[in-house]
């Protein structure tokens, strides 16, 4: 992927490489789903692009389809729960880059198809990025890595699990990490840990109220 594909740069750390102040989340993500609808994105694209930000921008895209309420094709959250529980146990495990076997990082979709996903994600980006500022920054640095990616394994296997409407909760707990990991902003990443735990009760929940359900079907 080049940038003249893209229609837009896609370096994750500034905008031109004049040493500029890093580019929004939202326009990293709009420059993804612009241009030709038909370039193709591998996920090595995405994690040379995102530069010394991949580990946060990388979760964010696999957790955005997940985290706005629109349909999208069963079994999906599944399928990018994959990625988000690697990339979360070596954030658990402190790596400093991201890494994928060769078959998923050569592995292309079609801009289309990537933007179809996350653009309707845009609009809360942007909202969110007019209260997003550095604080905290011990939550966000280097040693809390390891609190960040239990944060996300966990909620990226409660997103893997194919419970109907469980997988909204999830998504925000992970988007919220990333996004505080990102912006170096410790207020998200408590709010992220705070939505971890109302995640896993409604998990919890459905999958209570779908065994009573079925209970009472095979009784």
């Amino acid at each position: 992927m080049t940038q003249a594909a893209t229609g837009a740069p896609l370096n994750g750390e500034n905008g031109n490489g004049n040493g500029e102040a890093p580019r929004k989340v939202s326009e990293i993500v709009a420059a993804l789903c612009a241009g030709d609808p038909e370039d193709r994105i591998t996920l090595h694209d995405l994690i040379h692009a995102f530069g010394l930000r991949a580990f946060g921008l990388a979760i964010l895209v696999f957790a955005l389809p997940n985290g706005i309420p629109a349909p999208i094709a069963p079994g999906l959250s599944a399928v990018l729960g994959a990625p988000l529980v690697l990339l979360a146990a070596q954030m658990l495990f402190g790596l400093d880059h991201p890494w994928f076997p060769e078959s998923w990082g050569a592995r292309s979709f079609r801009r289309a198809e990537v933007a179809k996903l996350l653009r309707p994600a845009l609009p809360v980006l942007e909202r969110i990025e007019r209260y997003v500022k550095p604080r905290y920054a011990h939550l966000t640095s280097r040693r809390a890595r390891p609190l960040l990616g239990a944060v996300v394994l966990w909620n990226a296997l409660l997103l893997s699990l194919p419970i109907p409407f469980g997988n909204l909760l999830p998504a925000w707990a992970i988007i919220l990490a990333a996004f505080g990991q990102i912006e170096r902003d410790g207020t998200l990443v408590i709010a992220s840990l705070a939505a971890s735990v109302v995640a896993t009760g409604w998990v919890w929940f459905l999958l209570d109220v779908g065994l009573v359900v079925l209970e009472k079907i095979f009784a």
